[in-house]
């Protein structure tokens, strides 16, 4: 599903109405990870003394972090913030941005905290009640989301607390019903904005689980005709070309687009058949970039580390970080990598926690059917009911 980690939409309706956390810490100048660096430092040399300007610096980092799909950006604005953390049960902005830090860090349960601290002082404040949804539905938790989008009726618009009730019902065995709801809500015509960027997102999620490749390419292209910088609709739809044999396409689209390791995956991919040498150059790249972050304790790119070594040939590494990812994001790429991952390393066993929650959660995803076979499991599983 489309969570808050990877799109903005609860900061955008908290100022239209007004993995646990790495500390922040120094990084060496000669790693790959600390280029380009400049535009956040330049901040903090001069940060805010007073918390209105702070909360202004520290969301400028975060938007700016989103747009180049850059978790770095999210420890600067941590920094900034630090000097007022103990303000944070008093000021709601000041808690939501918080919370907002940690969830893109994949702290869900720190942001949680923070979220469920701030909804028990203002149950109405729509914006955390969108977040913490959001984080639900990336923890694989359906039922829990749906109980906050369902309390956003009345007091968001209905393109809102649709869009995000349609991804707690296509995870909790409602696949149809999702669809149905937003269907009805989405506009026939040009989809514009952030938020209708991500609601036709969260359709060609809703249509690739039903098996419909044509509609899910045509609603991620209208998401990224509203918002270019949607990463995670461009992720998407870049997979979708991969699978298809479009990989030239593929390439030139990612052209322009950040080099983060999500991008530079599907690089390295894209190049194999068209320029192997170059695709050796990005997967060295991608090998020296996941070491680098194993050094600084960094673990929230264990999805790409593990479909890296899923695509490139790994595959008991690539289980082992399916593994771990999926104890802290369910989403249902987080699921599919961790099937494929056990189906390649031929270790069935070690599928049981993702099985277990797909037959818990009664979700459909006719992307599965080839790896459930391979794994031996039940064909009901992720099958439409």
């Amino acid at each position: 599903m489309r969570n808050c980690a990877k799109c903005s939409i609860a900061w955008l309706i908290a100022w239209s109405s007004c993995c646990l956390a790495t500390p922040y810490r120094p990084v060496d100048p000669a790693l790959e990870l600390a280029h380009d660096l400049s535009p956040y430092r330049a901040a903090l040399g001069s940060a805010a003394t007073d918390l209105p300007s702070a909360i202004a610096q520290a969301q400028s980092l975060v938007n700016e972090g989103r747009r180049r799909a850059d978790v770095r950006a999210f420890a600067y604005a941590e920094k900034l913030l630090t000097p007022f953390a103990g303000q944070v049960s008093r000021n709601s902005s000041l808690a939501l941005l918080f919370a907002d830090i940690r969830q893109y860090r994949h702290d869900f349960n720190g942001a949680v905290a923070l979220l469920d601290e701030l909804l028990q002082r203002d149950a109405g404040n729509a914006a955390a009640r969108l977040m913490r949804a959001e984080i639900r539905l990336a923890q694989g938790r359906g039922r829990d989301a749906l109980r906050d989008c369902l309390a956003l009726i009345g007091s968001q618009s209905s393109g809102i607390w649709s869009a995000c009730s349609a991804q707690a019902y296509a995870i909790s065995g409602r696949l149809a019903d999702a669809k149905r709801m937003l269907a009805a809500t989405l506009p026939v015509g040009p989809i514009s904005g952030a938020s209708g960027a991500w609601a036709a997102g969260i359709m060609a999620d809703l249509a690739a689980q039903s098996g419909d490749p044509a509609q899910e390419e045509e609603w991620l292209t209208r998401a990224l005709a509203a918002n270019r910088d949607d990463h995670v609709a461009a992720i998407e739809l870049i997979d979708l070309w991969l699978s298809s044999g479009r990989s030239a396409q593929a390439l030139q689209f990612m052209q322009g687009r950040p080099v983060s390791d999500a991008y530079l995956l599907r690089k390295a991919e894209g190049l194999r058949a068209l320029d192997p040498p170059q695709s050796r150059a990005v997967v060295a790249d991608l090998e020296r970039r996941f070491a680098e972050a194993d050094a600084l304790g960094d673990r929230t790119h264990l999805r790409e580390r593990a479909l890296f070594e899923l695509k490139f040939g790994h595959p008991r590494a690539a289980l082992a970080h399916a593994q771990e990812n999926f104890r802290t994001q369910r989403e249902l790429i987080d699921l599919r990598i961790l099937l494929e991952s056990a189906a390649a390393a031929e270790d069935p066993t070690a599928a049981a926690d993702a099985l277990a929650w797909l037959k818990e959660s009664h979700t459909e995803d006719a992307r599965l059917t080839a790896t459930l076979a391979r794994l031996g499991a039940p064909p009901s599983l992720g099958a439409s009911r």
